[in-house]
């Protein structure tokens, strides 16, 4: 059985990991927004103690891995798989008044100083990352293609290998029926508890720092 508990988030770890938080722009104004609701609203509610769940069983199936486009494919196979990404996940209506599912992402390559945006896989912009020192990231254990609209929590579990993670409900204020989950390297965000905001960070072995 999971252990689950109530963290103040003041505590001190013995190591530091800093997110290198720069994403691309242009377009992405619209993840930047609200991607930036499900984050400011979790850290309101991480003051307020979230819940901590460990020992978890990652269940159920994570479903179908998503299928990368020819412009996706053509720059992984020149830079690799990116070194930290962003999904969001909503509807947008379409000029006969129907509704299509959109599929925003960013990824952000800081060693070569460049992020990429597509929407529904077909590349929409480039972005120059002003980064002066990153120095050695850690490995990303993560890709874009583990995650799909609309997963549940067990296949979100499922696709990152979460056994460790922090929960954070929003206050209906904030965004009505949403929750906020942090796991290593991974901040995911779930409406109806569907899967609609994802990042996976790039991060920085900072140190080591005593208790």
């Amino acid at each position: 059985m999971a252990k689950v508990e109530q963290v103040s988030g003041k505590g001190k770890g013995k190591r530091i990991w800093v997110p290198l938080g720069i994403g691309c722009g242009g377009i992405l104004a619209i993840l930047i927004l609200l991607g930036g609701i499900f984050l400011w609203a979790g850290w309101q509610g991480y003051q307020e103690a979230p819940t901590l769940i460990e020992g978890s069983v990652p269940g159920g199936s994570s479903g179908v891995r998503y299928g990368l486009t020819p412009d996706q494919t053509g720059i992984q196979a020149e830079l690799g798989a990116p070194e930290a990404f962003t999904l969001l996940f909503y509807e947008e209506e379409t000029l006969d008044g129907s509704l299509r599912d959109v599929r925003l992402e960013s990824w952000d390559y800081y060693s070569r100083g460049v992020g990429y945006t597509f929407i529904n896989g077909e590349l929409s912009g480039e972005d120059e990352l002003d980064i002066s020192e990153i120095g050695q990231l850690a490995p990303m254990p993560y890709d874009p293609e583990q995650f799909g609209a609309y997963m549940s929590l067990d296949e979100v579990l499922a696709a990152a290998g979460l056994e460790k993670y922090l929960e954070i409900p929003l206050e209906k204020e904030f965004l009505k029926n949403g929750d906020l989950y942090y796991g290593e390297s991974l901040t995911f965000g779930l409406v109806d508890g569907e899967l609609r905001y994802l990042e996976a960070l790039a991060l920085i072995e900072e140190g080591v720092t005593d208790e």
